[in-house]
């Protein structure tokens, strides 16, 4: 463990060495900009931010109320979520540039009778209170080379495999990329990104594939990288779309539960041996009764003898004045795997469908503050029996 964390600082310690090399040599476009006031037309020019300038708190609510219909009978009980949380964002920039920026998201929760729903996967680790961090990251800009070319992020955030890295899901009920594809959706790396050509972006680093619950148990970690269509695609056409590839080792108790094969392989021991390749794509498309959104990822791969496929399908419609949404999500997961009730493999396959009414639904995020109700069908289970679970959920993050 301690190894593995040594390793990871030094990494970050060498690329952010790198980074302060390399930052002055980068073409600064105003650098022939007085600050302060011009003496030629005596009107004020570029002033240098202060610290507290660009800093911003945002807070975050969140309930969630889901009842299965067997579960149910069985327990008479139903699921509650609450939570508290917050954002800190802060930008740091003199006069004429950005030179890098921070990003820290956690919350308070508190979970009661949990259940097995895509719309709380942290939930299956959980005790009825915890404490979550999601976001805790700093990115560096033009680390060296041209503007835009090579970017770092170094912290916690998406793993840049698949639509995640490029969408932001504040509280939504339908999340983008099948989580047991690594078995949590984020995951603490060192990533460079940047503009590949003028039609494509990458992303390309070191995840330390430490699992939901931030887990060292000796593993060396994965590397991943991705190329995807850049923003230009997004504003013209309405399109996005990448391909994506991960390989090394991460944590995963769940996954090496599901598969006898790979508890022999591994023992007790959850360090499992990882390789991912996934195709996305999401288009828009507008119309008079406001734009819908069509998006699909698959992603095959392996773990340990256990060959995997996963596929997300979603459907999304907004309303031109942003007050009504609609969504539909299928998720397939498919393991190769020994398991007890199926002779098949692991299987794990799911239906959802959402209506939202939002009361404030900013475009860029800064402020959103909605209510949702949903249903997830659970289509086909191999480890237990499919459960209809119906939901309830308030947000506001402002």
């Amino acid at each position: 463990m301690r190894t593995m964390l040594d390793r990871f600082v030094l990494l970050a310690v060498v690329l952010a060495g790198c980074t302060g090399y390399s930052q002055d040599k980068v073409a600064d476009p105003f650098a022939d900009l007085a600050v302060g006031m011009s003496s030629a037309t005596n009107a004020p020019a570029l002033i240098e931010p202060g610290w507290g300038d660009n800093l911003l708190l945002r807070k975050e609510v969140y309930v969630l109320f889901a009842l299965g219909a067997d579960d149910a009978r069985e327990t008479y009980d139903a699921m509650t979520r609450v939570s508290l949380g917050f954002e800190l964002q802060k930008r740091f920039a003199t006069a004429t540039r950005t030179v890098a920026s921070f990003d820290y998201q956690g919350r308070i929760v508190y979970r009661n009778h949990s259940l097995d729903i895509l719309a709380d996967p942290m939930a299956r680790d959980a005790g009825a209170w915890e404490y979550e961090t999601h976001n805790a990251y700093t990115d560096i800009y033009n680390v060296f080379g041209e503007p835009g070319r090579f970017n770092l992020r170094v912290g916690r955030f998406y793993q840049p495999f698949g639509l995640n890295q490029q969408t932001d899901t504040h509280g939504t009920l339908l999340q983008l990329s099948n989580d047991q594809i690594f078995g949590t959706e984020r995951d603490w790396q060192a990533t460079l990104f940047g503009s590949l050509t003028e039609d494509l972006d990458y992303w390309v680093g070191y995840l330390v594939g430490a699992g939901p619950n931030f887990e060292m148990e000796g593993q060396t970690g994965m590397g991943v990288a991705r190329i995807g269509l850049n923003n230009s695609w997004l504003f013209d056409e309405g399109l996005e779309g990448g391909l994506s590839v991960a390989a090394g080792q991460r944590v995963d108790e769940h996954a090496m539960m599901r598969s006898h094969s790979v508890m022999r392989e591994t023992g007790d021991d959850p360090v499992i041996m990882t390789w991912r390749t996934g195709l996305d794509v999401r288009k828009r498309i507008d119309s008079n009764i406001g734009p819908f959104t069509l998006g699909v990822e698959s992603a095959v791969g392996g773990d340990e003898q256990d060959f995997t496929f996963s596929e997300l399908t979603q459907a999304d419609w907004l309303s031109p004045n942003r007050r009504w949404g609609a969504g539909t999500q299928f998720r397939y997961f498919w393991q190769d795997a020994e398991t007890d009730r199926s002779g098949n493999g692991f299987t794990d396959s799911r239906a959802t469908l959402v209506l939202t009414r939002y009361f404030q639904n900013d475009v860029g995020n800064a402020a959103l503050h909605w209510i949702a109700l949903a249903v997830e069908q659970q289509v086909y289970q191999s480890d237990g029996p499919e459960d209809t679970s119906v939901m309830i959920q308030y947000y506001r993050y402002w």
